[in-house]
This record gives structure tokens, sequence and C-alpha cells, in this order.
């Protein structure tokens, strides 16, 4: 029997996510491993070399640094060849789920850090003396106004 909340597809939109996501914020090294990984639902490290043509030591940065951020996942597997001999092979793939949680996470630390920003800049002194280098607020500033002489003092 199937779970009826267990998809086997992924939604295309999820796949536009990680896309943009990818080629807005990393390189094009980055959105090239990552559209491998999108259109193969899990891909041995060797099969990603031979496809994309980087060297080993470039394709590791690349998919360490997206797996450091979460948006893909490893495993590695131990394999036997027909002579005997073991090989580890690393398998990496998307977990898309985690995906949408790290993206809504990185967006909501965006938007508080903007708006502490924001809220910041709307709290600094608005007025300095040129003579003593004072500053001053806008609820300040109303205070030092003198409207017997019409001047700021």
């Amino acid at each position: 029997m199937t779970d009826p909340d267990v998809l086997t597809e992924v939604p295309a939109a999820l796949k536009r996510l990680a896309k943009y996501v990818v080629r807005g914020f990393y390189g094009i090294e980055h959105a090239l491993a990552l559209d491998i990984l999108i259109r193969n639902p899990c891909v041995k490290e060797e099969d990603m070399l031979e496809l994309l043509k980087f060297d080993r030591k470039q394709l590791r940065a690349v998919l360490n640094t997206l797996k450091g951020d979460k948006f893909i996942k490893c495993r590695m597997r131990v394999e036997t060849a027909p002579d005997g001999k073991t090989t580890r092979h690393n398998y990496y793939f998307i977990n898309y789920r985690l995906l949408v949680n790290v993206v809504k996470y990185k967006l909501d630390h965006m938007r508080r850090r903007i708006e502490t920003d924001e809220r910041d800049s709307t709290n600094r002194a608005s007025f300095k003396c040129p003579i003593c280098f004072s500053t001053f607020t806008d609820l300040e500033a109303n205070q030092l106004f003198d409207p017997r002489t019409g001047k700021i003092q």
C-alpha cells in the first residue's frame, strides 16, 4: 500500500525554487552542480566529475559549500567490485523538505536584519551641531529651537 501523503515526484515549483536560490546567491559552478542534482534524484560523485568536467578538488569544494548550507545531502556507500575490492562512493541528492526550511530560515534572517537596520537608522541622531559636534534626535531638536530669536541654540 502507498501512503497518499508521500510524493514520488518532486513538484516543479520546488525545482525552480532550488534553481533560483542557487543562481541568486552562489556562483555558476554551484548552479551547474545543482542542475545535475535536480535532473537526477541521486548522483554518484564520479558521474558528476564526468558530466561537469571539473577536477575532483573543485567539485568537492562546490559540493561541500552546498552541503554546508544544507542544500544537498551526501551518503557514502561501500560497494564491492566483482574482483572483491571494496570501494567507497559518495552519492549526492537534494532533500527538498530541508531545502525549503533552510530558505525560509534564511529569508526570515534577512527580514529581521533589514528591520533592525531600518530601526537603527530611524533612531539615529538627525541633527549635528557644527560647533560642538553634539548630535540630537528629532525630538531633542524641538527643544533646541528658540521661538523668540528664531534660531536653534
